[in-house]
């Protein structure tokens, strides 16, 4: 996800890891060059400020999310299948880069109007994607119609439910364990027919 060389990256990574510790309004760009090991107006020189800076890291992260979960559907057999692998890979990122999901989690309160509303197309786009996905599957014989913006919401709150929950906690489970697991639920359904 981060370039090694790449002053950006260090600078990102830094920053995560300090925003998630500390808090965005705790620390300090000074505190983020330390970290990132470069001097306080490198920062300056990629960033205007350290709100700058914070929107530039959640479009990052918003974007690598994103391009991961359209990847991961592609090539999958059925609707089955690929919710399985969108929940992997999403359990998977949100182990994998906790910093970041907690920075999401904790640091929203700093999210700009218009980067609030970059957010929300961001995440309107792959509900409509599931949507998509969805009427697809029906279309196959393959799920039963339904409303399919609604059941693309389930599908998406749940797995940021336990994304985060499982950021703030620990998972209890391997991420194939949960991703299966909460399919499973979304699948079948509660009821005993």
């Amino acid at each position: 996800m981060f370039q090694k060389s790449d002053k950006r990256s260090q600078i990102f990574q830094a920053a995560f890891k300090l925003f998630a510790q500390k808090g965005f309004f705790h620390t300090t760009v000074e505190e983020v060059a330390q970290e990132a090991g470069i001097g306080k107006g490198t920062v300056y020189g990629y960033f205007a400020s350290k709100q700058e800076l914070l929107r530039q890291m959640l479009i990052f992260a918003t974007d690598y999310y994103f391009d991961t979960f359209f990847r991961v559907v592609e090539g999958n057999g059925g609707l089955k299948e690929k919710l399985v692998a969108i929940a992997k890979e999403h359990f998977r990122f949100f182990n994998e880069h906790r910093e970041i999901a907690k920075v999401v989690l904790y640091e929203h309160r700093y999210i700009t109007d218009d980067l609030g509303d970059w957010l929300i197309e961001k995440e309107q786009g792959r509900i409509q994607y599931l949507v998509e996905l969805l009427r697809s599957a029906a279309a196959n014989g393959e799920i039963r119609v339904v409303d399919f913006k609604m059941a693309a919401r389930m599908i998406t709150g749940a797995l940021w439910n336990l994304g985060m929950e499982a950021v703030i906690s620990s998972f209890s489970g391997t991420e194939e364990e949960l991703a299966e697991g909460i399919i499973d639920i979304l699948w079948l359904g509660l009821s005993r027919q």
